[in-house]
């Protein structure tokens, strides 16, 4: 019983921290600008949608546009920007020190 009121509180807490990163997504397209102009602009019209938890670390399911081959999102690079600015953007605006994150990009 105790586990299910968990799975509860975590998937309320999940669903909030996704409306949030989502209102606030231009902030965050800021921060990733800094470092990728080109990752900025392919993102934003992208949406975050799912928080899971997996060992440990959160993993971030963004939904974005199909893109070209060649303009496409390089993944570990491109993952490891938005991750970061993701961080940093909680760190700055609520002073929340999250874990690792990943972030998986869906087209």
């Amino acid at each position: 019983m105790e586990q299910k009121q968990e799975r509860v509180h975590y998937d309320e807490f999940a669903e909030q921290f996704v409306s949030i990163v989502t209102e606030h997504w231009s902030d965050i397209l800021l921060i990733i600008n800094r470092q990728s102009p080109r990752l900025s602009s392919l993102l934003r019209i992208a949406v975050p949608t799912t928080l899971k938890r997996m060992n440990g670390s959160w993993r971030i399911q963004i939904i974005t546009r199909c893109i070209s081959q060649r303009d496409g999102l390089q993944s570990t690079r491109d993952n490891e920007i938005v991750a970061q600015a993701i961080r940093l953007w909680a760190h700055t605006a609520a002073q929340l020190r999250l874990p690792r994150i990943t972030v998986e990009f869906m087209l």
